[in-house]
């Protein structure tokens, strides 16, 4: 199979330091990866003598034709962020030699005293290492000058100026800009609604270039291959591809309203702008080809199709709401170009299965065609499948990205012996097709959503259980908080292999996400293994969503993303409810208080006092935003107190401090730390932990003990001279949980 990529050159090297004697020059910046396309794209509108540098361009202007070739810069080039112009070069060595040396530009030739201005400074090795505090040097010495005896003088503005000025602080050498643009020239102008993580305009068109449909500064712009994009988001994509098709220029929408900075500027050569718009809007043609995009999320077709609205492209744009998988690419093979979700849109773990899910996709129903799929450098991208036939090296945002050239074989292409590249995965799920697993799982999360949601709205429950592994060879738990889903997997053994697996995984959980109407971005995934540690506090993500949930009339705040626990145990939902009704004019204790979902309740039900206890910070300040999120804000009455559970117990007796009326303990099952050399288990601890209890509880005082280890036992005869015990876990279990061995729970009154 011929290469059908071109080869882009290697990376160029940073510029050298300006030179004091060197003339400063016009200079456009761009992404890093995209600088050659930027240097065909300038050459095309009349730049010549280019200096390429990392992510900046250098370049000069024909005699007679500066403004031109700079307004052409600005209006035409799709892969530049900015275009400077520079206003001269200075030698500088402290702030009050910078300051002098912007007095001698004539200002007045650039603003009125009722204009706008914004200042941005780049520094590199000089006398400040505060970008900020160059800026503000700039400000002052723009401003001092206009400044009229009245005191008027122009106006920072961070949106919208009226100049946007560019100081390059390098050394002792300063170089003043003016940007051209006066905004990022990535902002086409038809940006319409609100997704998360859209790509980049100037990305987008990059990407085209880099993959050969689009060639800048030649006559025939386009390959003409049709372009399809099946994640396609807010559809930067087939929009940016569809308007380089009609010839219309990415600057066009916004010189139409005169919004360029150049517009904008005193010295405008006004009769040029007029020509150059005039010629820029000749060029536009009926767009040839074929643009398709999908997406799954709703919300995302709908903002894509009000972008290609404004873009003037939406006769010539397909844009559905589908799966990935079920899109069949139509018409004559052409380039399947894509930023599927990952970092922002997706955690990493499950973008691996997405990348296999997609690379089968190609392999399935793309032959023939080719393939550039934006993918983030990590282990995800490999698991794609597919050798790539370059792999070029990208930045979205922050997110360091490769983007994979594929080259897809048609299907009646035999494998030799041995060759196993593009081949799909074929998931199953243990004795049963997967596509069978996925279709009782809906059903059986469809029913259960609709008695639960009915039940919990009467609750005022906002936060409940779906599923706890209602089907034996589906080991999940999911919950439900208030429109996200929170989903956690037991390990148990399968005949996946790892890859299959996540698959596996991910169409479950997509599923999941479709069957009760959630964002895939809303959903998140943890797996639980069988471990005698601390698991539950370790951190598991980097991804933040917190959410605020109701019940029963209080609200608690939970982490979705990044323990293996949201901090708010479920489960627990009826102790709750039968510590607040006994908790008025009590004063109360909560032990191990976690996020002190126990406390708020007590709080609630009138207790005299709360008294959190635990060893982490963090879930000490939780506890305090859930009792002041409740309105329990006064910290001497609801104290919270980092300590050892038994450590505090045992000076508390000894210091003779009044006991308790109603205590909590919901102990882990094990856990270490500093401030112990043993080591807790509630197994062997427990009677020791309970025996302090009593101490610091009133006779007749009640104390709650709980646990989730499934082996525990009781250690009734050292305690049963201590307290009247009595099991009441059956009234503990939550309707919405079917599992009755989630926990066990006693009460324990002091005899």
């Amino acid at each position: 199979m011929p290469a059908p990529f071109p080869s882009a050159p290697p990376p160029p090297r940073p510029l050298p330091a300006p030179v004091l004697d060197d003339p400063p020059r016009l200079t456009a910046r761009t992404l890093e990866g995209l600088e050659w396309l930027l240097a065909r794209e300038l050459e095309a509108v009349g730049a010549i003598d280019l200096r390429i540098g990392r992510r900046t361009i250098e370049f000069s202007a024909p005699p007679g034709a500066e403004k031109e070739t700079l307004y052409r810069a600005v209006l035409e080039s799709r892969t530049a962020i900015r275009v400077l112009e520079p206003l001269g070069r200075f030698r500088v060595d402290s702030p009050e030699s910078l300051y002098r040396a912007l007095g001698d530009i004539d200002w007045t030739e650039q603003l009125k005293t009722s204009d706008t201005l914004r200042v941005d400074a780049a520094i590199h090795d000089t006398f400040t290492t505060h970008s900020l505090y160059a800026a503000q040097i700039v400000k002052d010495a723009v401003v001092d000058q206009l400044r009229t005896p009245s005191g008027k003088r122009p106006s920072v503005q961070l949106r919208g100026a009226t100049l946007r000025l560019a100081l390059h602080l390098v050394g002792d050498v300063a170089t003043m800009f003016r940007d051209a643009a006066g905004r990022s020239l990535h902002q086409r102008g038809w940006r319409m609604g609100e997704v998360e993580a859209p790509l980049s305009e100037v990305l987008a068109a990059g990407i085209l270039g880099i993959a050969g449909w689009w060639r800048p500064g030649e006559d025939a712009a386009t390959s003409g291959e049709p372009v399809l994009d099946p994640m396609c988001g807010s559809g930067t994509f087939v929009i940016e591809s569809a308007t380089i098709a009609a010839g219309m220029a990415p600057g066009l929408w916004r010189a139409r309203r005169k919004a360029h900075g150049f517009f904008r500027f005193r010295d405008c050569d006004k009769a040029l702008c007029e020509r150059l718009v005039a010629d820029l809007e000749a060029r536009v043609i009926e767009p040839a080809g074929a643009f398709r995009a999908s997406d799954l999320d709703p919300k995302a077709v709908e903002a894509a199709r009000a972008c290609a609205e404004a873009a003037g492209v939406a006769n010539s744009v397909a844009i559905a709401q589908h799966h990935f998988e079920e899109v069949r690419p139509e018409g004559p093979p052409g380039l399947v170009v894509t930023n599927p979700p990952y970092g922002e849109r997706l955690a990493l773990p499950r973008a691996g299965a997405l990348f296999r899910r997609l690379g089968d996709w190609l392999v399935q129903h793309c032959g023939g065609w080719r393939a550039a799929v934006l993918a983030p450098d990590t282990p995800a991208a490999g698991q794609l499948g597919l050798r790539p036939a370059h792999r070029v090296a990208l930045l979205n945002g922050p997110i360091a990205c490769r983007l994979l050239e594929v080259g897809i074989r048609e299907r009646s292409h035999v494998e030799a012996p041995g060759e196993t590249e593009g081949k799909p995965v074929r998931i199953h799920g243990g004795s049963r097709p997967i596509e069978d697993q996925l279709g009782d799982f809906r059903r059986r999360l469809a029913k259960r959503f609709k008695h639960l949601a009915k039940w919990a709205r009467r609750q005022g429950i906002e936060a409940f259980r779906i599923y706890d592994r209602d089907i034996p060879e589906i080991p999940l738990v999911i919950d439900w908080y208030a429109g996200w889903l929170h989903a956690a997997e037991y390990e148990r053994p399968h005949d996946r292999t790892e890859i299959e697996h996540d698959v596996w995984l991910d169409k479950m959980i997509e599923a999941a996400a479709l069957e009760l109407g959630v964002p895939v971005s809303q959903t998140f995934l943890k797996v639980r293994k069988r471990q005698r540690s601390g698991g539950q506090y370790e951190k598991v993500g980097e991804r933040q969503a917190i959410v605020a949930v109701h019940e029963a009339g209080l609200e608690f705040e939970v982490n979705l993303s990044d323990y293996l626990d949201t901090g708010l145990f479920l489960d627990h939902r009826q102790t709750r409810a039968l510590v607040r009704g006994e908790a008025e004019g009590k004063r109360f204790l909560n032990l191990f208080c976690y996020t002190g979902s126990f406390s708020v309740y007590a709080a609630a039900g009138g207790a005299a006092e709360t008294t959190s206890v635990d060893l982490s910070n963090t879930y000490l300040e939780w506890t305090r935003t859930n009792l002041s999120n409740n309105g329990f804000k006064d910290a001497g009455r609801h104290r919270t107190v980092r300590d050892e559970a038994r450590a505090f117990l045992e000076h508390r007796a000894k210091r003779g401090e009044p006991p308790f009326d109603l205590v909590v303990c919901d102990p882990p099952t094990f856990s270490r730390s500093a401030k112990s050399e043993v080591p807790w288990d509630v197994e062997r601890d427990h009677a020791d932990l309970l025996g302090l209890v009593a101490k610091n509880l009133v006779p007749g005082g009640v104390a709650y003990f709980s646990t989730n280890f499934r082996r525990f036992h009781l250690a009734e005869e050292p305690l049963t001279p201590l307290f009247t015990i009595r099991e009441i876990t059956r009234q503990t279990i939550p309707e919405d949980f079917r599992n009755d061995r989630i926990h066990r729970a006693w009460r324990l009154v002091k005899t």
